[in-house]
């Protein structure tokens, strides 16, 4: 690697195994412990160079990995939504969806997979995977993944805005809307459905 000391590159050798392995950026005090630096101040400046070279970026307070160093993973699959009947949600990442070259591997993205044919007229399928922006503010006729219900169990529906009523619209007429008056507290928007991945059957 140009432009390294010896320990910058050491250091920077165990960052990326951490984050390739572990899925983590090591803490200050991980690195010091792991390379005997007594001063947190020594980290922050081989860090620091780090950043400078280009091998590390800066997000806000935190560090990462520069593009060009981080795994290619793609945006994580966080459980299943449902296109029927709302199923409970559980965000535990399953794994992640491929498509690093449309979204990146961005933290504002994630992925669900579709249960149910209530959404199939708008050629969403079960089986499915839609990739979703999270973000609460949408507009009315934006397909989004919601949380419903007091148990806030997932569903994804075209989002309207009726004066003071939500609907949550299904595309396929076996279904009924899905209607929330002001005040009741009973729906959550996740985020706005922008690409869909579908495996070959």
């Amino acid at each position: 690697m140009r432009e390294l000391t010896g320990r910058q590159r050491e250091i920077l050798e165990y960052i990326i195994s951490c984050v390739r392995g572990e899925e983590r950026f090591p803490s200050y005090r991980e690195i010091g412990r792991r390379f005997r630096l007594s001063s947190s101040a020594t980290v922050s400046q081989h860090l620091e160079a780090l950043v400078r070279k280009g091998f590390l970026e800066k997000a806000g307070r935190r560090l990462m990995l520069s593009a060009d160093l981080r795994p290619a993973r793609g945006v994580p699959v966080v459980g299943r939504v449902a296109a029927g009947t709302p199923i409970t949600a559980i965000e535990n990442r399953e794994g992640y969806v491929d498509v690093a070259s449309l979204f990146g591997d961005d933290a504002d993205y994630f992925a669900v997979c579709v249960e149910g044919d209530s959404m199939a007229d708008a050629g969403i399928l079960e089986g499915d995977y839609v990739i979703v922006r999270r973000q609460d503010d949408v507009a009315s006729g934006d397909t989004v993944v919601a949380y419903v219900g007091d148990e806030m169990e997932a569903t994804v529906k075209v989002f309207r805005r009726r004066g003071k009523t939500i609907e949550l619209e299904p595309r396929n007429d076996a279904y009924r809307p899905m209607r929330f008056g002001p005040g009741s507290g009973r729906v959550r928007i996740a985020g706005k459905v922008v690409g869909l991945v579908r495996k070959m059957r």
